[in-house]
């Protein structure tokens, strides 16, 4: 089970005058952290200590390449295999980034804002700049590769049976999606707007749905895709359901947070007008999404 932080007794809410008046039944007892669905509970990270270690030794064993090829009077053997590190060692971080999001209930450090009328979270910092190494250090182990075996100053043993011309294609490739990456900062983004839905996504076509074409939303448990958001909606064909994924435990927010801020405006849409300003922010801020009698 996953284990909850101690919190003190909440503050004793304020009364409301009149003998008739209501309390609004949306509004969250105080408390200091997200509640983890049931999805979320238990052992969420079986397999990442086993992968962090591999990548870590696979890493280590490409540096030490790296140094015994600094004698083979081929400059572009050193190189490679430094590229090769890096790309290995890049996903380290993007590792642990997943994994903090899968069992974060905190929401200090996070980074969410409104911007330009709606409620934005990016992605972790360690996740998106671990990604940005990862493509440069792939694209930089592909051009080396490419150049070294057509220009024939680089060897390797044994060489890998991919043509000269399709690595540097590939690093081309990988450079331009960069390029993308980076000139479209709101494809990787989860942006909340009074009418919909924009969900992060690995391209610059826009991943959106309607807050009214939402049926369901649930985690998913499966042990590859523990701290996804699934959400679903009618389907093209009748009585078929069409679903879309939002890996929350790459944002920065973590997957528990994802869910109950989705599910809170999902299930009050009278309060949807809060994310055109810092009514959101603020009431994400003070964990106010997740309802009394909700977990």
């Amino acid at each position: 089970m996953t284990r909850q932080p101690h919190t003190v007794s909440p503050d004793m809410p304020k009364l409301v005058e009149g003998p008739d008046a209501v309390a609004d039944p949306r509004t969250a007892p105080a408390r200091n952290y997200f509640p983890p669905p049931r999805e979320l509970r238990g052992n969420l990270n079986g397999w990442t200590y086993p992968a962090v270690f591999l990548v870590a030794v696979l890493a280590t064993f490409l540096l030490a390449q790296a140094a015994l090829a600094l004698d083979s009077g081929e400059p572009l053997q050193p190189a490679i295999h430094i590229a090769a590190a890096a790309w290995v060692a890049s996903y380290l971080p993007m590792l642990s980034a997943t994994s903090r999001g899968r069992s974060r209930i905190r929401i200090e450090g996070a980074r969410f804002a409104n911007d330009q009328d709606a409620l934005v979270v990016r992605r972790s910092l360690g996740y998106e700049v671990a990604l940005v190494v990862c493509f440069l250090s792939l694209a930089t182990l592909c051009a080396i590769f490419g150049i070294g075996t057509w220009t024939g100053t680089l060897t390797l043993n044994p060489r890998p049976p991919v043509p000269p011309w399709l690595a540097i294609a590939a690093a081309v490739a990988v450079l331009l999606y960069l390029c993308v990456y980076a000139r479209r900062p709101e494809i990787r983004r989860l942006v909340l707007t009074p009418m919909h839905i924009v969900l992060p996504t690995k391209t610059s076509v826009a991943n959106m749905v309607s807050w009214t074409s939402i049926e369901q939303i649930e985690v998913v448990s499966r042990n590859n895709s523990k701290g996804t958001i699934r959400i679903s909606r009618p389907g093209r064909k009748p009585g078929r359901s069409a679903t879309k994924r939002i890996h929350a435990e790459k944002l920065s927010i973590g997957s528990a947070a994802t869910y109950w801020l989705i599910r809170f405006y999902h299930e009050n849409p009278d309060l949807r007008a809060e994310l055109t300003d810092e009514r959101a922010p603020d009431r994400l801020r003070t964990y106010a999404v997740v309802p009394e009698f909700g977990i």
